[in-house]
């Protein structure tokens, strides 16, 4: 009993089980976790055997070049081949003059050797001389399931993922991206954003057949083509200012050669076909991106399709060539800022007067400033698709904190 109580006097913690003071030390940066070896050999013991790794670094303690090399070569001698799950690094240049990442990438390759499930590289504080990857050349592992890259530069020709058997999440931020292709096999999460920059001469191609969930927003460059994606089930795309899908004459197809209008293809669509799989899908574009419309052309059809997200870059013929091919659509949802232009007839072969039902739609939310012209043709349309007015609900100016309401009060008090 003695010998017990002496050990709790000189380690207040050593009554605890080892899975809490891992717990503890995985929230705890690597420099910080390291120096608990000092403690004791137990102490010791736990830091080697820990699964999680933050080579991550704030403000003044920033471990600028021989100091991040230092701790890197450290961690590697001291710790061993003990088993990882997650690794995340802050990307640290080894010289200021030359700006290389030798020491960064060998401990990328530390982390894979370990058998990393989870790696994250971040270089997103660096301001010039990103570091530049050889990615997925340097990337083989049979146990690494999530890649978190942001604030790199990925320029291989073809970022293959051939050699990360079993990878499922990769998220890609503020990177610039200079592949023609991404490929995986295995892949099943998705997300490209955060001021991406994409190749703006030719469309980068995705192909990941066993995607169920996709994010592409915020990005600069052409629009990727999507691949077939036969498991997809949930897709956000938005169109910004960045996206150079765009005619800068606003004539669909002007005389400017570098113009984005030159870059669709000739005999197929670019998102829409890759997305008709998914059983909620958010479409969101500014007015002037034209590629929604434009795939609208080849008419896709979205069988799954159950929940649906629009907002102002259709017109009422587009509308009525998405309800047409979406029959089983539950739940349609429309953000109408402005509906200037959604009153026309361009952008899908069909015309208003060809009548069909959308027999399994349930309910209709609008989000607009008013009730106004482009409104009122929509909910024209919905009349003639066989929706009742008791399920379509109106909220007019979707800033103030409002709950939606029906479309015969709503539209009334406008009138």
């Amino acid at each position: 009993m003695l010998e017990m109580a002496a050990a709790s006097d000189s380690d207040p913690f050593g009554d605890l089980p080892d899975e809490l003071l891992w717990r503890v030390l995985s929230f705890l940066s690597v420099e910080d976790a390291l120096q608990t070896c000092v403690l004791n050999t137990r102490w010791r013991d736990l830091w080697r055997r820990l699964t999680s790794l933050l080579f991550v670094f704030d403000g003044p303690t920033f471990p600028r070049y021989n100091r991040f090399k230092q701790l890197v070569k450290l961690v590697i001698c001291l710790r061993g081949d003990s088993p990882l799950i997650r690794c995340e690094i802050d990307a640290c240049p080894d010289d200021e003059p030359e700006n290389t990442f030798t020491n960064t990438r060998l401990l990328i390759d530390y982390a894979l050797a370990c058998k990393a499930e989870e790696l994250v590289v971040r270089a997103a504080h660096i301001q010039y001389a990103l570091p530049v990857f050889d990615v997925p050349l340097s990337l083989i592992s049979q146990h690494l399931k999530t890649l978190h890259l942001e604030g790199v530069n990925l320029n291989h020709s073809a970022l293959k993922f051939s050699g990360c058997l079993v990878l499922e999440d990769l998220r890609i931020q503020l990177c610039n991206i200079r592949a023609c292709e991404i490929s995986s096999m295995s892949l099943k999460r998705l997300c490209i954003a955060d001021y991406c920059s994409l190749p703006d001469i030719v469309r980068l191609r995705i192909c990941a057949p066993g995607l169920i969930l996709l994010q592409l927003e915020d990005f600069e460059g052409l629009t990727p083509f999507l691949e077939n994606m036969p498991l997809l089930e949930t897709a956000h795309v938005n169109l910004e200012d960045g996206c150079h899908d765009h005619c800068r004459s606003n004539q669909g197809v002007c005389d400017n050669i570098v113009c984005g209008c030159h870059a669709y293809p000739v005999k197929e669509g670019v998102l829409l076909n890759g997305l008709s799989n998914a059983a909620k899908l958010d479409l969101i574009a500014l007015p002037k991106m034209f590629l929604y419309r434009w795939d609208l052309k080849w008419c896709p059809i979205f069988g799954k399709l159950k929940t649906l997200l629009l907002n102002e870059w259709f017109t009422t013929v587009d509308l009525v060539c998405i309800l047409r091919h979406s029959p089983v659509l539950e739940i349609l949802t429309l953000q109408l800022d402005n509906t200037e232009n959604i009153v026309g007839a361009t952008g899908a072969q069909e015309t208003i007067t060809q009548s069909f039902l959308c027999e399994r739609l349930k309910f209709v939310y609008i989000e607009c400033e008013k009730v106004d012209e482009g409104v009122r043709s929509i909910l024209s349309i919905l009349s003639t698709c066989g929706i009742l007015r008791e399920q379509i609900s109106i909220k007019e100016d979707p800033r103030l904190d409002s709950d939606y309401s029906s479309a015969d009060s709503d539209s009334s008090d406008s009138d």
